[in-house]
């Protein structure tokens, strides 16, 4: 069965309030990774520090994934698979981050940026259920990175939003768009801090 690709009917705004970002203390954080919940997500681990190298390896694996899934002659058995491979990886080395596919290489990015990730989630973009509507990543921004962030979201076409709480979100329309937010946010800010890197 040939690939169906995804899309959600979300509308994109570019809108985050940034005097309202949340700012988040390293006690608090140690107390979530300790607890494993923050700010509703009771799966909490910490994806702070990635560098912009690996960000441009999770986009590397990422893809390759997805390519594997969308020429697959069974896509549900090769997502099976690799949930398989991701449910029984080791804890310290877990496949694709134990991120979802389509969300994992923008999760990177963020923290890359130097935001501290919160949730993600695919929406169900590349098969299986999930319980969000479209797929995103929110994250702890804080305010002198916002532009930054935002210039990548524009340059993308994502959305980039901040909620009640003050805490960020990038989503995007289509099963693709946050893998070209974080490929985008390579190319502006990993690919030019390394230039031997570009490919």
């Amino acid at each position: 069965m040939p690939w169906i690709p995804r899309s959600f009917p979300v509308e994109i705004r570019r809108k985050p309030e940034l005097g309202d970002l949340a700012d988040i203390s390293s006690e608090e954080l140690e107390h979530a990774e300790v607890e494993g919940w923050l700010a509703g997500n009771r799966c909490y681990r910490d994806m702070r520090g990635f560098s912009w190298d690996e960000v441009r390896a999770a986009l590397d694996l990422e893809t390759d994934i997805i390519n594997r899934l969308k020429t697959a002659e069974h896509p549900e058995a090769e997502l099976a698979a690799f949930l398989e491979l991701q449910a029984t990886s080791f804890e310290d080395e877990p496949a694709l981050w134990g991120l979802d596919i389509g969300v994992a290489s923008a999760t990177i990015a963020m923290s890359a940026y130097g935001a501290t990730p919160v949730s993600s989630c695919n929406a169900g973009a590349f098969g299986g259920q999930h319980h969000a509507k479209y797929p995103y990543v929110a994250f702890f921004l804080p305010k002198e990175l916002a532009l930054d962030v935002l210039l990548a979201a524009e340059d993308s076409d994502v959305g980039l939003n901040s909620d009640e709480n003050g805490i960020a979100q990038i989503y995007g329309r289509g099963e693709m768009d946050l893998v070209r937010f974080a490929e985008t946010s390579w190319r502006r800010y990993g690919g030019l801090r390394n230039p031997a890197s570009t490919p």
